[in-house]
């Protein structure tokens, strides 16, 4: 028989539960006890934990039934199963086995997973611990080496035990590439989490100030690639700096590219270092380290953020890092837009973008699969935590219609049906051969100039930020253009009688 050697364990349960397999004499890595879904997924994005991790064990003892600790647990449960890692559940409720089996088909349906790929094993207690180590040999020996008898001092009475505090054991110290060695020699483990709730290299002389008066954050996110999500960010922060520079009363703007996998504004603005790691790296992340850090856009008036060049280096800024970038930025820019990746249940978005966001801006083109996949993603982001949503506002949310045409069998009624009640706050029209020899060269500014996108987007601006002095669109026209021409879908109510909404966008002096 072959086996891994080593193979990962994540265990998210009882003390007692981790304590019994790290000291089984299994030939596996039992990594430190995780107290909740949270502190898992945060260890993982932060690089405390092995993402090559192939075993994981979670708890039916943490968080009462119903309860959003359950619900997370349900629906990680549900992920990392999809993923192909061997899962069980320690269950110390027996009579409650079957409401487990509902939410876990539920959390898998809700992320859209077929239940067919999610296999996990339940791990009574009531059999003591040499009988819940044989439960998880049967389905792990082709990957892990087990002694021919357990330990005498193993099979342990596993009564109910309490899940215990959360952790703060130091983590792994994250790998930073070596281009990232010149950025500064002194690197902290940034992601261990002090009793402020910060990072220790978090600066709390920063953090301690109120942020900026009128300070606005804004997320611009979508559920499907290609929808202009990158250039909509882009271009609504180049068009809150003109339109207020305009107006007399210049704005202080800075983007940051939270897509770590896949980030675009780099490519945008034509510029690739340095980037968050280069801050994630300092000893302080203080407005000092911050701003030696950011890329300048100076076409565009804005400061940026950059996403790590490399896919696999990604996790080494996690949700922790980026939660306590953007409130320090909070304390330095006037306005703080944050691009997103396609994957809105990923940590990075839902437990910062999202939360950190006071208006959210989703991202739809009229093609029939976007509208589509904004629906489902409208409802999974706005249900409430306890029927395995994200809890958001939709006063928070916004919706863009971009690269807007006439006439392509969608309709304005069918894109608000599928917006749950959600505005329409932006439409930008169709002008591809522009857009995309302004991207191709790195001339974003340009397209401010348009007579059709410039205009859309200083309206947008003007609907993100209604309190601010903006000054209307002052364009450059081109021959055979009409700056007139308006939006195919409108951003306000179609007439007089039809009652505006109230919320972030639909705001009353």
């Amino acid at each position: 028989m072959s086996s891994v050697t080593g193979a990962g364990v994540i265990v998210v349960a009882e003390p007692v539960i981790h304590e019994l397999l790290a000291s089984s004499g299994a030939d596996w890595n039992v990594q430190d006890r995780q107290s909740d879904v949270r502190t898992m997924w945060d260890g993982l994005s932060g690089g405390r934990l092995d993402q090559q991790s192939r075993i994981l064990v979670f708890s039916d003892g943490i968080g009462s039934p119903g309860s959003a600790e359950r619900i997370q647990t349900a629906r990680a449960i549900a992920a990392m199963a999809n993923a192909g890692a061997r899962v069980f559940v320690v269950t110390w409720d027996l009579d409650s086995v079957d409401s487990l089996r509902d939410s876990i088909s539920e959390a898998a349906q809700a992320q859209g997973f077929e239940e067919s790929s999610i296999t996990y094993n339940l791990l009574p207690t009531n059999k003591g611990g040499h009988a819940l180590l044989d439960a998880v040999r049967a389905h792990t020996q082709d990957v892990v080496s087990f002694p021919s008898e357990w330990q005498l001092g193993s099979d342990v009475d596993l009564g109910r035990q309490d899940a215990g505090p959360p952790l703060s054991t130091p983590p792994r110290r994250p790998t930073v590439p070596p281009i990232m060695a010149q950025a500064d020699s002194a690197q902290v483990d940034a992601a261990s989490i002090t009793q402020t709730g910060y990072p220790a290299a978090a600066s709390m002389e920063l953090l301690g100030r109120p942020r900026l008066p009128g300070q606005t954050t804004i997320t611009v996110t979508s559920s499907k690639g290609g929808s202009g999500k990158s250039t909509a960010s882009i271009l609504l922060a180049a068009a809150i700096f003109r339109a207020s520079r305009d107006a007399g009363e210049p704005l202080s703007v800075c983007l940051i590219d939270l897509d770590t996998r896949d980030g675009q504004v780099a490519s945008l603005i034509g510029t690739f270092m340095p980037t968050a790691l280069n801050i994630r790296v300092q000893p302080v992340w203080d407005e000092e380290r911050i701003r030696r850090n950011v890329v300048g856009a100076e076409q565009l008036g804005i400061d940026t953020i950059l996403a790590p060049i490399r896919p696999r280096t990604a996790d080494t800024v996690g949700p922790d890092f980026y939660r306590t970038i953007v409130r320090s930025l909070q304390r330095m820019y006037d306005v703080v837009i944050m691009d997103t990746s396609v994957q809105y249940l990923d940590s990075l978005i839902a437990d910062v973008a999202l939360k950190e966001a006071d208006e959210i801006l989703f991202v739809t083109t009229l093609a029939s699969t976007a509208v589509q996949g904004m629906a489902r993603a409208l409802r999974e982001i706005t249900a409430p935590i306890d029927e395995s949503g994200l809890g958001v506002p939709r006063e928070k949310i916004g919706i863009i219609v971009n690269q807007s045409v006439a006439n392509v069998g969608m309709e304005r009624e069918q894109v608000l049906a599928a917006g749950l009640g959600v505005p329409v706050v932006g439409v930008i029209p169709l002008a591809t051969k522009d857009v995309l020899t302004a991207t191709n060269l790195n001339r974003m500014h340009e397209l401010l100039n348009h007579p059709l996108i410039g205009p859309a987007y200083n309206q947008l601006a003007q609907s993100c930020l209604p309190g601010r002095a903006l000054a209307e669109w002052k364009g450059e026209t081109e021959s055979g253009a009409d700056p007139s021409t308006p939006p195919i879908l409108p951003t306000e109510p179609a007439s007089e009688s039809e009652p505006r909404r109230r919320g972030l966008f639909r705001r009353t002096t």
